[in-house]
């Protein structure tokens, strides 16, 4: 019986280590893989009696390199290796036999220090595949001219080698010779925050994030994970709260290049740590692009702007095969804002982590996520008309039905974006007080309940 019980006891001891765990955390805010969360667009039926016409894109890119700050921030951590191995050595550590020997193997990726913000090759073949599986699921559109294309990146090396790859993979195969338009020194379509003194002074540099962050850092869910993470390595050194977001910070990035999904890094959080790191990026995106200002809601117009006039240039018998643009997960999330999806009946705040909230960077602002939509001609008894279809990272959404929606429904939800402009930038401008209150209803919003009143008044009148 006693020889049973240490089986026992050994079995569940060896399913605690990292390195074999059956079912790993997999999700890692803005930093998790793309085909973690994404859907297949090639699995979802074109409406009956039609055929896609044109496709409208919005990418964040793909998978990259750290930052300036964090690769240094993360080189410290990396110094703490040997450490961490004496630790073991020594009996003062928590962690398994196997994760050790992996720390043994892992070594500093130099190129880093000179290719900060870079796009990877695992980011490479994420737009790739991206490509590819538009190509597959609509062969009839990549044909024709260069001029039924249209392809933009903004200016960092990360969303240009994006756009490369997504056409790469779009045209692999084909006969098909298109560009990628030359960058804008400011580009007002697909990121108009850069150029906005209201966003860049009141929202990326107020003080609310930081009063945000700072509660977050003293709650007792991250004093508890900072706890377990110094019990777990049981190394000398005192481990600060910014060391333990750049543990996370090494283990999410290296993790994310290899083919296994698994880092000796991540090996000092348990997947509840883990859990309450992710909450500190939909914190701090969520008042930085979301709706914790209703500047963000407004900047989301943009985009939407461009893609109700690209298919109303389509339906008006000009316009493109393909239009694709490259942004950056602040550019997503303000679209999805100006959307008003994944919009919660509260505000994420530092200080409190919402279980069940909708607005969760892993889903919404990894990397390579994506809006994809595609107008598409329907003929019924001879009668032409048009139905889009709205995805989110290739999965359907409640933007729009799977058969799409018709031209009129998207008209009343996108119309409203053709007025969409900078004005509201301008410090000097006076603000709406519909549009004083963080997480408030936005102009999209005002102009939809004004549209379906009315609808009310001529039913009831006719």
């Amino acid at each position: 019986m006693l020889l049973v019980f240490l089986m026992l006891s050994v079995a569940s001891a060896s399913q605690e280590c990292y390195w074999n765990s059956e079912c790993p955390y997999s999700l890692y805010s803005s930093k998790t893989p793309y085909d973690t969360v994404r859907g297949d667009l090639r699995d979802y039926q074109i409406p009956n009696n039609c055929e896609a016409v044109s496709v409208w894109t919005l990418n964040r890119h793909g998978n990259r390199n750290p930052g300036k700050s964090v690769t240094v921030s993360v080189k410290e951590i990396a110094d703490l290796k040997d450490e961490i191995i004496n630790s073991y050595n020594a009996g003062n550590s928590q962690l398994c036999a196997q994760d050790i020997e992996e720390f043994k193997k892992w070594t500093w990726n130099e190129t880093l220090e000179i290719s900060q913000s870079f796009l990877t090759g695992t980011g490479y073949e994420e737009l790739y595949d991206i490509g590819k599986r538009i190509r597959e699921k609509y062969p009839h559109l990549v044909e024709g001219s260069s001029n039924d294309f249209y392809f933009r990146p903004t200016n960092e090396q990360r969303t240009i080698t994006s756009a490369v790859a997504f056409v790469h993979g779009l045209t692999d195969g084909t006969s098909l010779n298109v560009s990628i338009d030359e960058v804008q020194e400011r580009d007002d379509v697909i990121r108009p925050y850069e150029n906005c003194d209201r966003y860049q002074e009141k929202v990326k540099g107020g003080t609310s994030l930081e009063e945000h962050l700072d509660a977050y850092y003293k709650t007792t869910e991250f004093v508890a994970v900072q706890n377990a993470v110094q019990r777990r390595l049981g190394i000398p050194s005192r481990l600060s709260p910014d060391d333990i977001y750049s543990f996370y910070e090494i283990c999410r990035f290296y993790r994310s290049w290899t083919q296994n999904l698994k880092s000796p890094w991540c090996a000092v959080f348990s997947d509840e740590d883990l859990a309450v790191l992710e909450y500190r990026d939909d914190v701090r995106h969520y008042h930085r692009n979301g709706y914790g200002s209703w500047v963000n809601v407004n900047l989301g117009h943009l985009p939407m702007k461009n893609l109700y006039e690209s298919f109303e240039a389509v339906v008006e018998g000009r316009g493109k095969k393909i239009t694709s643009y490259f942004s950056h997960d602040t550019m997503m999330e303000m679209v999805w804002c100006a959307l008003g999806i994944y919009k919660d009946d509260f505000e994420l705040q530092g200080g409190r982590r919402e279980l069940n909230r909708l607005w969760r960077t892993s889903y919404i602002g990894a990397f390579s996520v994506n809006l994809i939509a595609v107008l598409n001609k329907c003929t019924v008894s001879g009668t032409q008309s048009y139905r889009v279809q709205l995805f989110v990272n290739e999965k359907a959404t409640e933007l729009c039905p799977l058969e799409g929606c018709t031209w009129q429904q998207f008209q009343q939800k996108f119309q409203p974006f053709a007025s969409a402009n900078l004005e509201f930038c301008s410090l000097d401008y006076r603000v709406p007080e519909t549009n004083a209150a963080p997480g408030g209803w936005n102009s999209f919003s005002w102009a939809l309940l004004l549209q379906t009143v009315l609808l009310l008044i001529w039913k009831f009148i006719y």
